[in-house]
């Protein structure tokens, strides 16, 4: 979800809209206005038929946003911490840290979805029927078609995402009832995914069939089985890996004593005497020696020419009190949706506001190393970090 603009907040919670939602929202408005509302309500403006298409494109997006806020709203009722939503090219997703803990707990936050869907095209529907029975105008008229197409989508919605397959919430609503008979997540997910990408590649084809018989909306069935395809193969991967780092904690895999330099070095000094050491990230430290931000290697490639000599490292890293933190007693699953996009953690024994006291440091190596260990020894990771037990630094 990159390219994403932050819009504030509902309820507490983030929202933001990818830039592909404008470019849907005219082709939504472009279709309404110059085909759809016309041949229903024939001899109005331009002007009006127009104001109507992006009254309704508005209506529908914020339909998309009431589906995902019921799921976030259940979401936080069973336990779950809800990071954000987005609304983007193909409808919505609503970012969630962690897992449900239970196969009703992941019924109830899916189904709440469609649930909305089908309540907003009753609503819809109702509005329509009203104007039905209102007295007859062409503004009526128009008003009449727009609501009923409205009722339309969002009942299309209620029921497409109904459809048993990962990540639609038919499927995960089939992955918790097979989690319930089967008492296995990981086999349930691997059954409900499998059932996503059969769904998406199915669309795929019926689109590819549609476009060859010059059908242009097939393009959007590709689209979509395309999306639905890999984002079932992506949910697999991703429970996998949460099952194979149950139990395993921060404090297990992370790196331990994590390389310091002061933040008053050049950058051509710093890296000078940190391209031997093969890190990634450093912690940069004040002239008394507390940790004040952190750094990753990768942002001296922002300094060029003559500007190396005289650039201080500590102006190119991350405040410590503006890096992600994460806690030594923390399961790894529940930092893994934060770790994504962060160049590392820095992990602080106590869970308190004031905790200063940097006890090592959490990156994708970390992750990566602690996966090739899962890998070779089975799901056995009790204790799989803490090389890094020496004191290191820079002068």
């Amino acid at each position: 979800m990159r390219a994403s603009i932050r819009m504030g907040s509902l309820l507490g919670i983030p929202l933001s809209i990818n830039w592909s939602v404008l470019l849907v929202a005219w082709l939504i408005a472009f279709s309404l206005a110059g085909q759809l509302l016309p041949a229903q309500v024939p001899g109005l403006s331009a002007a009006l038929y127009w104001a109507a298409g992006a009254i309704v494109a508005l209506l529908l997006f914020g339909s998309l946003l009431a589906h995902e806020l019921s799921h976030a709203i259940v979401a936080r009722r069973e336990g779950l911490n809800v990071s954000g939503i987005t609304l983007w090219l193909l409808g919505g997703v609503t970012r969630m840290e962690g897992d449900p803990r239970s196969p009703g707990a992941e019924a109830r936050i899916a189904g709440a979805g469609p649930l909305a869907s089908f309540g907003l095209a009753l609503g819809f529907g109702a509005v329509a029927l009203g104007f039905g029975l209102a007295p007859a105008s062409d503004v009526i008229a128009l008003a009449f078609a727009s609501a009923t197409w409205l009722a339309l989508v969002n009942l299309i919605l209620a029921v497409f995402n109904l459809l048993p397959g990962a990540p639609l919430d038919g499927g995960r609503i089939a992955r918790a009832v097979l989690w319930r008979l089967g008492r296995d997540k990981l086999r349930a997910t691997r059954l409900a995914t499998g059932l996503g990408q059969l769904l998406g590649y199915g669309l795929v084809a019926l689109g590819l069939v549609q476009a060859f018989t010059g059908d242009v909306g097939g393009i959007w069935l590709v689209l979509l089985g395309f999306f639905l395809a890999t984002a079932a193969s992506a949910e697999r991967r991703s429970t996998e890996l949460s099952e194979s780092l149950r139990g395993v904690r921060v404090g297990d895999v992370m790196t331990r004593q994590p390389l310091r330099a002061p933040a008053s070095l050049t950058v051509d000094t710093f890296e000078g005497a940190a391209t031997s050491e093969g890190d990634s990230t450093w912690l940069l430290t004040e002239p008394g020696g507390a940790v004040v931000s952190v750094l990753g290697l990768e942002r001296l490639r922002l300094v060029r020419g003559d500007d190396r000599r005289t650039k201080r490292v500590g102006e190119l890293a991350t405040p410590l009190d503006q890096s992600p933190i994460a806690y030594a007693d923390e399961l790894v699953t529940d930092v893994l949706a934060r770790l994504a996009g962060e160049t590392a953690f820095a992990v602080v024994r106590e869970r308190t506001a004031a905790s200063t006291d940097i006890v090592g440091l959490l990156t994708p190596e970390d992750l990566r190393r602690t996966l090739e260990r899962v890998h070779a020894r089975g799901h056995n990771t009790a204790s799989t970090g803490g090389e890094r037990s020496e004191e290191r630094a820079l002068p």
